[in-house]
């Protein structure tokens, strides 16, 4: 049996050898594919979740929260002695300062004693004097001072006014303080002949205004300042347009408010010079330079053109006024200008504008004989006195016609 046993055994072990051997070769292959298999793969990049948009309700609360701490800002103002009527004027004023500094707009009492009646009321509805500081007549810009340690100044705006930008504007419009209307930016640096010259580089809004909104505070949906409004357009039919207005930027309301306080005035600059029509190249062309102004002590000629003043650059005469009247009598300013093909810079240290002369008065007329006297013009009685004597005409006939007969008084 052992001898049949060992040639069968014999006759396998070469073939067994081998496969062991294949075997042994694959066993690497085969671990590595297991650890490639178990290996964890690298997850697949998502791509960031789009930020969920807020909801109305969101947006309205926060719209709320800055109509509020604007609201905190601004007072409703009262001045005046009273009319005919008895009635007093309002405005608007926003405070810039925590010292109780407050602008506003055409706060000209005409009298000291009205002067001394301002009163101002604050969003909480609590009243407190103020105190008439100075007046800008170019801009109708006014500095008050108003007696509280509550008030609290204006955030001023993160950007300027955008073009179609949604806004607000808590006004005073008919006493009625405090009040919050909605808007949007209808046009960029406009410029209108509103006081006594041309005022520039104003803010179009498209939003209800009424008596009363004058210096009213025009905002951003994050209740940062924009600026104050100066008034609407009065157009020349039947009824005003009271949704047109315009309003000075914040930083231009700021300087002259600065102005007001270290000088009591606005002195701006004067050059001293007379500009040509606007042409087809940009620039404001100089077309006469004054004898002994400050623009011929820095070398500035006729037919120089000015491009750029203290960086910013000039494209029209317009640009230039604008430009001065933000600029302070006395100050420094480099300017340059296109003489040829040769640009230059200047340095021009400007001057005070100079006062306007009053034009004389007529010579008196030679005296008249005396006329016969006349009958004295009747006195202007005031409306509102008027309805109140045909309401008391009427009340004392309704009375009459309810007398029992036989009645005498």
């Amino acid at each position: 049996m052992a001898s049949v046993v060992t040639p069968i055994r014999d006759l396998y072990a070469p073939r067994g050898r081998t496969l062991a051997r294949g075997l042994l070769h694959l066993l690497p292959i085969a671990l590595a594919l297991a650890i490639v298999a178990w290996w964890p793969r690298p997850r697949a990049e998502r791509p960031p979740a789009a930020a969920a948009s807020p909801t109305l309700a969101e947006q309205e609360r926060k719209l709320s929260g800055a109509i509020e701490r604007a609201r905190a800002s601004t007072v409703a103002l009262e001045y005046g002695s009273g009319d005919a009527a008895g009635g007093r004027r309002v405005a608007t004023g926003v405070v810039i300062s925590d010292e109780g500094d407050v602008l506003s707009v055409r706060v000209d009492p005409t009298e000291k004693r009205d002067r001394e009646s301002i009163r101002a009321r604050d969003s909480a509805g609590h009243r407190h004097s103020a105190r008439w500081v100075a007046a800008d007549p170019e801009t109708g810009l006014t500095l008050l001072k108003v007696d509280a340690d509550d008030l609290r100044p204006i955030r001023p705006a993160a950007r300027a006014a955008v073009l179609g930008a949604a806004v607000f504007v808590i006004g005073n419009p008919y006493g009625l303080g405090h009040s919050v209307s909605r808007g949007h930016v209808a046009g960029l640096a406009r410029r209108l002949e509103i006081g006594s010259r041309p005022l520039g580089g104003l803010i179009q809004l498209q939003t209800p205004l009424h008596p009363g909104d004058s210096g009213a505070l025009l905002a951003d949906l994050e209740g940062g300042w924009l600026g104050m409004v100066r008034g609407g357009v009065v157009t020349t039919g039947a009824r005003d347009d009271d949704d047109l207005g315009f309003a000075i930027p914040a930083p231009d309301a700021m300087w002259v408010a600065g102005q007001l306080q270290e000088r009591g005035k606005v002195d701006r600059a004067y050059l001293g010079i007379k500009l040509a029509p606007d042409g087809d190249e940009p620039g404001a062309e100089v077309a006469e330079v004054n004898p002994g102004s400050p623009a011929e002590r820095a070398g500035l000629a006729g037919n120089d053109r000015i491009v750029r003043i203290e960086g910013r650059p000039i494209r029209t005469t317009d640009d230039l006024t604008d430009r001065l009247d933000r600029t302070p009598a006395g100050a420094e300013v480099a300017i340059e200008v296109l003489r040829g093909p040769a640009r230059n810079r200047l340095l021009i240290r400007t001057a005070a504008r100079p006062v306007k002369p009053t034009p004389p008065a007529d010579p008196a007329p030679p005296p008249t004989p005396p006329a016969k006297p006349a009958d004295p013009a009747p006195a202007a009685v005031p409306r509102e006195l008027i309805e109140r004597l045909e309401r008391l005409e009427r009340l004392v006939e309704d009375l009459r016609k309810r007398e029992p007969a036989g009645f005498t008084p």
